[in-house]
């Protein structure tokens, strides 16, 4: 439970943050000018990386034990991060940002005590000194600079890095690494609430700033976790975690270097670039590469406990496919001719007028997914069990904010982001109430197995037969759907509740039903804060006044 407080601490921090310094991006000098080897056609603010190392600070000193290691990684994220927002407004050379990774590579190796110091074979075989730092410097670098390369379309290097941290947090399960858990949920956070901005077509850049941040960070927990001794995990095993950028990396380097240029000079060589150019839209190369990602990830849970040459072949195996079938269709002059727009949608709309006129369809399905939103609010306020202070303070804090929010006349409000994140977050602590809740009554349970399909169905209904853009699916959608269905069903997780599947599915279906519920007028947002006021109120009530939890 703390680790998902610490995870909706940072990412409502991120939301916070990110619009008040989108607007002083200008005055920063923090904007992504179009340039030709760019997508977008007008100045974005580079600002994400600094919310998203903010949202994930604060947590990070609520929740991390202080020690060497969790020392020394502050210290060089600080390092990684100041070098990148210096690069951000000033466009480093090649050499200045090096300098700037090679201080914080070495604070973490010398002082934190990060190394990889040993490979998987038939054992673990330990490697000397003089071999283990300067590979484990070559790697933090190379990691580094990997995922900042990658960071090309809008959600891209934010969603990659959001499925490795996933991977390692279960990867890191049953272990005692701490430090490992705790950082890799907190840096998820962030990116769910950085994301929000990020996806196509993205408001916020997170700049070299974020992605250097999170290449360095995801490199140093991949070392720590398959290097502790107490871990059976393959060493090599962060080759995969880590495959698609590093791939894309060694590949355009390589090219450049063939043609014979500076391996860091600028070109369209990238994975992204490459897609694109096949005739991929933007969305498609995105939600291509999370699937590419996605199979590694899958592969990284089936390979974790096998020897390091295994994981070394699947992975040039995996490069090998991949950059064959990309040159291949380059030079078979293959076009992606897409799947064609779905159409059921738009038919199914035009036969069903009275549906839309006046309104009905976004009236009624608003109307249908309220009912249920709080009626499952009902539900979790009155499930059984003693709650904790924890839980009821932040209700309490929850329901200040929605309290405030609610007296705000103007249509748009300051607070606007933190209401809607109040709002997720609440939905969180009501699937968690549920969740622990294995003994309910059986009306009660009848009432749920009711409601879901019917608030499932009136979510569709929105998405499919409306043309609202704001309901269009994005890649961050793919992304929650992916995490929703793969990561409890994974054989052979350890660690994680028998329910937790159904858990993150039901949540992952409010979260639409909020996101729609908000959109759709200001008279239906106030009667979801209203519904909402009164669920963290019976909370905070239960957790705060004592004999009532």
């Amino acid at each position: 439970m703390d680790l998902l407080f610490a995870l909706i601490l940072a990412m409502a921090l991120t939301v916070v943050l990110i619009p008040p310094l989108m607007r002083r991006a200008g005055v920063m000098h923090v904007l992504d000018v179009p340039a030709e080897r760019k997508v977008h056609e007008r100045p974005i603010p580079r600002v994400g990386g600094i919310a998203m190392a903010i949202g994930a600070a604060v947590p990070l000193l609520l929740w991390l034990d202080l020690d060497r290691l969790s020392a020394a990684y502050a210290v060089a994220a600080l390092i990684v991060l100041l070098f990148g927002v210096w690069d951000d407004r000033a466009t480093l050379g090649p050499g200045t940002k090096f300098v700037g990774q090679l201080i914080a590579v070495l604070i973490v190796v010398i002082v934190g005590g990060v190394s990889i110091h040993s490979i998987t074979l038939a054992g673990r075989i330990e490697l000397p000194p003089f071999v283990a730092m300067p590979l484990t410097i070559l790697f933090l670098l190379g990691v580094t600079n990997a995922i900042n390369l990658a960071d090309g379309l809008d959600g891209l290097a934010g969603g990659t890095t959001f499925l490795c941290c996933a991977a390692i947090v279960l990867l890191s399960l049953g272990t005692e690494l701490s430090f490992v858990s705790t950082v890799a949920v907190i840096v998820m956070g962030s990116l769910l609430g950085f994301l929000r901005y990020n996806s196509y077509p993205a408001r916020v850049f997170m700049g070299d700033s974020g992605s250097q941040f999170l290449g360095f960070t995801v490199g140093v927990l991949a070392v720590v976790l398959t290097q502790d001794a107490s871990t059976p995990l393959s060493a090599a095993l962060p080759l995969l975690l880590l495959g698609l950028p590093i791939l894309d990396t060694l590949t355009v380097m390589a090219l450049r270097i063939r043609e014979g240029r500076s391996p860091f000079s600028a070109d369209k060589r990238h994975l992204h670039h490459r897609l694109l150019a096949l005739g991929f839209d933007h969305f498609e190369a995105v939600a291509l590469i999370y699937l590419l990602q996605g199979a590694l990830f899958l592969l990284v849970w089936r390979m974790r406990y096998v020897s390091d040459v295994l994981i070394v072949a699947a992975f040039v195996a995996f490069a090998a496919t991949l950059m064959t079938t990309l040159f291949v269709a380059k030079h078979a002059g293959w076009r992606w001719r897409g799947v064609g727009k779905f159409r059921l949608g738009v038919e199914m709309a035009a036969r069903l007028q009275w549906l839309k006129e006046p309104q009905r369809m976004p009236r009624w399905t608003a109307r249908v997914a309220g009912v249920c939103v709080l009626a499952y609010l009902a539900i979790a306020a009155i499930a059984e069990g003693t709650l904790g202070r924890d839980i009821g303070g932040l209700a309490l804090a929850l329901a200040v904010v929605l309290a405030i929010a609610s007296l705000q006349r103007s249509e748009e409000s300051r607070f606007d982001a933190l209401t809607q994140g109040a709002l997720y977050v609440c939905m969180v602590m009501a699937v968690y109430l549920d969740h622990v809740d294995v003994l309910q009554p059986p009306l009660l349970t009848i009432a749920k197995a009711v409601l879901f399909p019917v608030l499932i169905a009136a979510v569709v209904l929105r998405l499919r037969l409306t043309r609202e853009r704001r309901f269009e699916i994005t890649p961050l959608d793919l992304l929650v759907i992916f995490v929703a269905l793969a990561l409890p069903n994974l054989p052979g997780l350890r660690g994680a509740p028998s329910n937790l599947g159904l858990s993150v599915a039901k949540l992952v279906v409010l979260f639409y039903a909020v996101e729609m519920l908000s959109n759709h007028s200001r008279r239906t947002r106030r009667f979801l804060w209203l519904g909402a006021l009164v669920f963290l109120g019976l909370l905070a009530v239960r957790g705060l006044v004592p004999g009532l939890g």
